[in-house]
């Protein structure tokens, strides 16, 4: 007697081990890709053609999922090989973790939301406020400037990512970005060389 090929077939069940965190995150960022929107537990075991429930064995939540997915965009930051110069160490800084956000549009806006998902964040703020400290900016000065750094790339790529912003007249454009980039760090160089000493003003 033949099969009933109108029974639906059961989804074979993937070889033990076979689902690992690093798969997982290849389907969801490739779901990312996408739209954010449609990064769910149950999209992305799809997409593994597995159930949903063998997601939760490295990923107990749909945010800590998020949260790795969001770390391992950090950590493709590659900082450049610092300089004597600081402050160009300072600019080449911003550069790179802005260019990282072109490069992966879809986490703008989640990053933006949490922008500390993991320790890739960690190590990016250290290798910034270490450039920072060779500027002569410790402490709160140079968390304020940090955060004034990653205020501007976060918010010119939201202002940006997903429209002709940089084609219309300049508006958002490279050269823009420069020209605010330059006056930040400008700043912060002025405002060392003005720095109070024993009391007064140092003239230069």
């Amino acid at each position: 007697m033949g099969k009933d090929s109108s029974q639906p077939h059961p989804r074979p069940r993937r070889p033990r081990g076979s689902l690992t965190p690093e798969r997982i995150l290849d389907a969801a960022e490739g779901l990312a890709e996408r739209g954010f929107g449609a990064v769910s537990m149950r999209a992305v075991a799809g997409r593994l053609d597995a159930a949903p429930m063998a997601l939760y064995n490295h990923f107990g939540t749909r945010e800590q999922l998020v949260e790795a997915l969001l770390d391992r965009v950090l950590g493709r930051f590659s900082p450049d090989p610092p300089t004597e110069d600081w402050a160009e160490d300072l600019r080449g800084f911003a550069r790179g973790h802005r260019r990282l956000l072109r490069e992966h549009p879809w986490a703008v806006a989640p990053l933006f939301a949490k922008p500390i998902p993991g320790p890739s964040a960690q190590r990016i703020g250290g290798h910034a406020l270490a450039i920072l400290e060779r500027g002569g900016h410790t402490g709160d000065r140079a968390i304020a400037a940090f955060s004034g750094l990653i205020a501007l790339n976060y918010g010119w790529s939201s202002f940006t990512v997903g429209s002709d912003l940089d084609a219309r007249d300049g508006y958002g454009s490279d050269e823009h970005y420069e020209l605010v980039l330059g006056a930040l760090v400008d700043g912060l160089g002025r405002r060392i060389q003005d720095r109070p000493v024993s009391g007064r003003m140092r003239a230069d």
